[in-house]
C-alpha cells in the first residue's frame, strides 16, 4: 500500500501530523529496521485511532517513549509506524489523601516524582534512566531499582490502567483505589510484556509519603563470602533496610567516580586498589529516629561480621550514591576509556547471589575483561556490566557467549537470565530471554488473542511472539 495513503489516514487522526523526514525516520530506526512513519498522538483518542489505523491498513506499531531501551529485546520482524508517547504526559489527577494518582503513561519518570513531589509523595521505583525513560516504557520492561527490596516493583504500584488494544479499543483494568479486587487483575499482565498486548496509555499507581530522612551504612568486607553472610545476617536481624546492596570492588570503583567519590571514599578506593575487598551498601528511609536506630545497629552488624571500614553518609553524599547505583544498571558507568557496557540481569534467590558473582568474576578473568556486579541482595537480583578498552568486537563474540550461557544456566535453576543491552550479533547468538519455563504456550495463546494480526511491537518479545 502506497505510504500516502497511510500518511492521509494519520492526517485525519492525529493534529499536526506531518510526514518525518528521511533523516527522522532513520534515526528511529529499531535495530536497523526503518520505519515508514512517526506519530505522536496527543490523547488516549488519538492513540486509539492511530493504532485502529494501523491494524486496517496491515501496519506494525512501535510504541516509543524515551527510547532508552530500544535495543532491548528481539529485532522487530516489521516496524511500520513508531509511535511516541511524548505528548501523553499529564498528570491527570493526583489524590494525595488517598495516596493514589492517574498520569498519563509518556510522562518521563522525573516529571512524574517531580510533579509528585510537590504535594509530599513520590512513586517509589526507581529504574536506570530515570532522568529520561517514561513511566509506560518502564512499565512494559517491568524495570526497576533499588527501591524493590522494600516496595517491590511495578506490578505492586500500578492498581488501574487504561490500555489500548490492538484493534484500537480502549480498555480499563484495575481501578482508581488501593482496596481493588474485582476480577482478573490484567495489570500484571501488561506489566513487562514489552507492549506487545497493548498500548499502556493511562495508569493508577499507588504512591509513598516522601520520607523524612535517608542513610546509607557502607560496609567494606574483606571477601566475598563475608560479605554474603553479613547481608544474610542484616536480613535476619530487627533491621529492615530499604535496599541491601552488594557490590563487587569494579563495580564500588564506578560508584565511587559516579557519586563524586565522596559517600563511598573509604570503601570504594578501598576496593579499587586492593581488588579484593567486597561492599554492602544498606540504605535506611524513613523518620529520623528510626533512620538513626537503624543505622546505628546495621554498622555494629557490619563490624561484627568483620568489615575492614565502615562509613555512613546522608545528605548529598546520599543521594549521589542512590543515584549512581540507580544508573548502574544501565551500563553507562564505565572506566574512562571503555567502550559502553554489556549489561545482562539475574534473578535467583539470595543464596545463589555469591556464586554468580564467582562464575562471572572466574569468566571475565579468563577473557580479560572488566566485568561490575550489583546485587538488590534481598530479593536476589544481580546486574552484570561487562566492558573493555573500546568495544567489543565479533571475534570476541564466541567466548562471550559462552560466559552469558554459563550463567544462564545457573541463575535458570531457579530463576531467570536476561541479556538488556549487547550489540545485536551477540543478543542473536545467545538469545535475549532465556528459557520461559515451560510458559511458552500460554503467551502465545495470550499474544493471538490480544493482538491476532502481530500489530504490536511483533517478534521483539520471547521466541519471536
Amino acid at each position: 500500500m502506497p505510504d500516502e495513503v497511510l500518511h492521509s489516514r494519520l492526517g485525519s487522526v492525529v493534529d499536526g501530523y506531518a510526514p518525518a523526514s528521511r533523516e527522522t525516520l532513520a534515526s528511529l530506526a529499531v535495530e536497523g529496521v526503518v520505519p515508514s512513519a512517526f506519530v505522536a498522538p496527543g490523547s488516549v483518542e488519538s492513540l486509539s485511532a492511530t493504532v485502529k489505523v494501523a491494524t486496517e491498513l496491515g501496519y506494525a506499531v512501535i510504541p516509543r517513549g524515551g527510547g532508552t531501551k530500544m535495543d532491548f529485546g528481539h529485532p522487530p520482524s516489521r516496524a511500520d509506524i513508531v509511535v511516541s508517547m511524548e505528548r501523553l504526559n499529564r498528570i491527570v489527577a493526583h489524590e494525595p489523601a488517598d495516596q493514589t494518582a492517574t498520569v498519563e503513561a509518556g510522562i518521563t519518570m522525573a516529571g512524574l516524582q517531580s510533579g509528585l513531589g510537590k504535594r509530599g509523595q513520590y512513586l517509589p521505583l526507581d529504574p536506570p534512566h530515570g532522568d529520561a525513560c517514561t513511566l509506560g516504557g518502564v512499565l512494559a520492561t517491568n524495570a526497576s531499582g533499588v527501591l524493590r527490596t522494600s516496595f517491590g516493583t511495578a506490578r505492586d504500584m500500578v492498581i488501574g490502567a487504561r490500555v489500548v488494544q490492538a484493534d484500537g479499543t480502549v480498555v480499563r483494568s484495575g481501578g482508581q483505589v488501593v482496596k481493588n479486587v474485582a476480577g482478573y487483575d490484567l495489570n500484571k499482565m501488561y506489566i513487562g510484556s514489552l507492549g506487545t498486548l497493548g498500548i499502556l496509555a493511562e495508569v493508577n499507581l499507588k504512591l509513598q509519603p516522601l520520607s523524612a530522612a535517608g542513610r546509607i551504612v557502607i560496609g567494606n568486607m574483606p571477601e566475598l563470602g563475608a560479605a554474603a553472610e553479613c547481608a544474610f545476617r542484616v536480613m535476619d536481624s530487627e533491621v529492615m533496610p530499604s535496599f541491601l546492596e552488594l557490590a563487587n570492588p569494579a563495580a564500588c570503583a564506578l560508584l565511587a567516580g559516579d557519586a563524586g567519590g565522596a559517600p563511598v571514599h573509604g570503601a570504594g578506593e578501598g576496593s579499587a586498589r586492593n581488588g579484593h575487598h567486597f561492599t554492602l551498601v544498606a540504605g535506611m528511609i524513613g523518620p529520623n529516629e528510626t533512620v538513626d536506630w537503624q543505622s546505628k545497629e546495621c554498622e555494629r552488624l557490619f563490624r561484627e561480621s568483620g568489615a575492614v571500614e565502615v562509613v555512613q553518609t546522608d545528605g548529598d553524599g546520599y543521594r549521589r550514591l542512590l543515584d549512581a547505583m540507580r544508573a548502574f544498571p544501565a551500563g553507562r558507568l564505565v572506566p574512562r576509556g571503555m567502550g559502553p557496557g554489556l549489561t545482562c540481569r539475574a534473578g535467583v534467590t539470595p543464596d545463589r547471589v555469591d556464586a554468580l558473582f564467582r562464575l562471572a568474576d572466574e569468566g571475565c578473568r579468563r577473557l580479560s575483561i572488566g566485568c561490575a556486579m550489583l546485587s538488590h541482595f534481598a530479593s536476589g537480583h544481580v546486574a552484570f556490566v561487562f566492558y573493555r578498552e573500546g568495544t567489543f568486537q565479533v571475534p570476541e563474540f564466541d567466548g562471550l557467549a559462552g560466559l552469558i550461557e554459563a550463567l544462564r544456566s545457573a541463575s535458570e535453576q531457579q530463576g531467570v537470565f536476561v541479556v538488556e543491552h549487547a550489540p545485536a550479533a551477540l543478543r542473536e547468538r545467545v538469545g535475549v530471554w532465556g528459557s520461559t519455563g515451560g510458559n511458552q504456550r500460554i503467551m502465545e495463546m495470550l499474544k493471538y488473542r490480544f493482538d491476532p494480526k502481530s500489530t504490536l511491537n511483533p517478534g521483539r518479545f520471547t521466541d519471536g511472539i
